[in-house]
This record gives structure tokens, sequence and C-alpha cells, in this order.
């Protein structure tokens, strides 16, 4: 717990302080200079503009913060180049005159960004990497498909109603091997979405296997309880033939899959990467599945050779998800080489938590293609 002045007053102040910045800057805009001779009106207005966008930003996980966040910024970062701007004088401060419009540019920034964020978070794209084994595979290739972080919710990128979407492009991968790691499902998830995408996961086909690990959201209730149980999520998984791994180690078809129970969701009292894999490295291909990118190294030492994550969704919503997410965990997105022979991937989501809004990372699905090097 920190103190009561950093967790109550400081950010109180903080508020007041961005309010007040843009009062000052809301009563230049243009349009105000209609109402000059009417200074109740002149002054009032931005006011009220101030208190609406407080209104919006009233709920800490609601898309109304998100948009007062980039709106003060580009007000924040204007302010900054508009004052080095008049120190430089002369043409500098006559184009920033002419770009900065008034105050009316940061708004224009803020719309141009949310019509380019709704459209990032619901264009779903097959992120395919093609890796290589010196270790023998069954038939000398093996194809891995990640969903990731699907938090289905009718506000957010997905729902059942792009399940068609979603299951053709598993399809078209035609894995061997689905491994869906993590916040598949949360505390926001209905009823009728979990029953949907339990179905989808019944009729998906993977001759090696269907393969779960839990996430910090799928039964945690960090904001409100789930409309499921661990026991309805178990009963769920089994219809479907998806097997959930917590701190287990399974072989299928020639290829191990190891699948470690989550770390925020543990509070960190999980099995060591070497209790998973005493043995250490040998001649089976070890695919690691866990929701947080973290313990890379350890989990190249145990044995892993393709290390798969999500729970990043590749920051979303930039800077502040990619700053809490690069404070946390070992990568925000993508693959990273770990070791000589292991490769880490951590997926942008399959869905966006909270909204259909995404200024970073991708909405993926994460296919992986492994072949035997001859």
């Amino acid at each position: 717990m920190y103190p009561p002045f950093f967790q109550f007053v400081l950010p109180r102040v903080g508020q007041a302080a961005l309010a007040a910045l843009l009062y000052l800057n809301f009563l230049q805009l243009p349009p105000l200079a209609w109402l000059a001779p009417w200074p109740l009106l002149y002054y009032g207005v931005p006011l009220a503009l101030v208190l609406v966008l407080g209104w919006l930003a009233r709920d800490p996980l609601g898309l109304g913060i998100v948009l007062v966040g980039h709106l003060t910024a580009f007000y924040c970062l204007g302010n900054l180049l508009g004052l080095g701007a008049r120190l430089a004088g002369g043409p500098a401060w006559t184009v920033w005159q002419v770009c900065w419009l008034g105050g009316l540019t940061p708004w224009l920034l803020t719309a141009l960004l949310w019509w380019g964020g709704r459209r990032r978070a619901l264009r779903l794209c097959t992120t395919r990497y093609r890796l290589t084994t010196e270790k023998a595979l069954p038939g000398g290739r093996l194809t891995v498909v990640q969903l990731s972080d699907l938090h289905p919710n009718p506000r957010a990128a997905m729902h059942r109603g792009r399940i068609p979407e979603l299951e053709a492009r598993v399809r078209a991968c035609r894995p061997d091997l689905l491994v869906l790691t993590g916040d598949i499902f949360d505390e926001f998830t209905a009823p009728e979405e979990f029953a949907a995408f339990c179905d989808l996961f019944a009729r998906l086909e993977a001759p090696l296997g269907k393969y779960y690990v839990l996430g910090n959201h799928d039964l945690f209730h960090h904001w409100r309880e789930p409309a499921f149980d661990r026991a309805a999520l178990e009963t769920a998984l089994a219809k479907a033939g998806v097997r959930l791994l917590e701190d287990t180690a399974v072989e299928t078809g020639g290829v191990r899959v190891v699948g470690r129970k989550d770390y925020l969701y543990t509070g960190g009292r999980r099995f060591a990467a070497a209790e998973l894999l005493p043995d250490g490295p040998d001649d089976l291909y070890t695919v690691w599945l866990d929701h947080e990118p973290r313990d890379f190294k350890q989990a190249a030492a145990a044995g892993a050779d393709l290390i798969l994550s999500g729970h990043t969704h590749g920051g979303q919503v930039w800077p502040a998800g990619a700053v809490g997410m690069a404070a946390r965990n070992e990568r925000n997105y993508g693959a990273k080489r770990v070791g000589a022979r292991c490769t880490a991937i951590v997926s942008g989501g399959t869905g966006t938590w909270g909204y259909r809004f995404r200024t970073q990372g991708k909405t993926e699905l994460v296919c992986v293609t492994v072949e035997t090097r001859r």
C-alpha cells in the first residue's frame, strides 16, 4: 500500500493541473471568438467542456479515459512545441500558428488516432513464423496455432459474431497442435459468449491435441465475479477435447508440451522451470506455454525449444500499455531468440481487452511452422 499522499492526493493534484491546462487551451479555440461579447458564455463553455471530459474519464477502465488521455497528451506536446516555436520566432512561429489551428489540431489528431485505432483492433491477422530445429519432428514438420487473449465481449474486438472468421483462419493454417495461452475468457465474458467459443474449440481439429493454460483473467476476478467458475470451465474444455495444463508436461506424437501456471494468477507460487523438466534438454521438441512472457532463460535452460506467450496485447493502447507491460515482462510483442536453440514468441492477442481500440500491436492468431533441418 502506498502512502495516502501518493495514492490519493498527488493524482488529484495532477488531474487538477491537467484540467487547468485544458481549460486555458479551450479558451483559445476559434469558435469561442463568436462568444466574446458574452463573458458568461465565453468562460463558461470551456468550463462545461472540461467537466464533460471529466465525466467521460470517470471510469478508470473505460474508453473515455483513453480519449481524454490522448487529447491531453496532444495538447501538452503541442504547448511544448509551441513554446519552442515562439522562442525561435520568425518563420517557425508563423508555421506553428498555421499548424496549431488555434488549438483545433489536437482534436483532429485524436479523431484520426481513434479512427485508426478502431480499424486496427478489428483487423484480424494471421501472423506466421517459420523456424527450424535439429530435433526430429513427426513427418519432419510441425504446425502450431496459438490463440491468446480473446477476451470475448460484444464491446471488444472479439465476440461470437466473429467466430466464422476466426474458425476459417485457424483451419487455413491446418494446425498439428492448437494452443490457447490464457485470457481466453475473462470476468466480462457472458454465458452465451463462453458457450459459443467452447463450441468453436470443439469443432477445431489438431491431430496432436488442443491445450490450454490459464491467464490472469480466465478465473481470477479483477473487477467482478465471472459468469462461470472453474468447474464450468474444466467441464466445457473437457467436452471440447481441450486439455488444461497447470505446471504439467505431456508428450504427444513425438512432441512435448509444457503448460505453466500463470504467474499473476498464482501470485508467483508455481514450479520453477527446472522442476517441470528436471532432466534438462533432450531430443524431444518442446513447446512451452506460459501466459505471461517471463522466465525465458530459465525455460530455455530447462529444455524449451519454442515458448508461446500472450498477456501484453502488444501494448494495445500506446503509451500506457507499452510502458506498463515493458516494466513487468521480458518482451512486449513478437519473436525473440533465447540462447542457441530456443525462440520465444509473444502474441499481440486474438482479441482486445475492454474495448474495440488498439494503437499498438496486432489482433492476431499466431501460426508457427517448425521444420527439421536436413
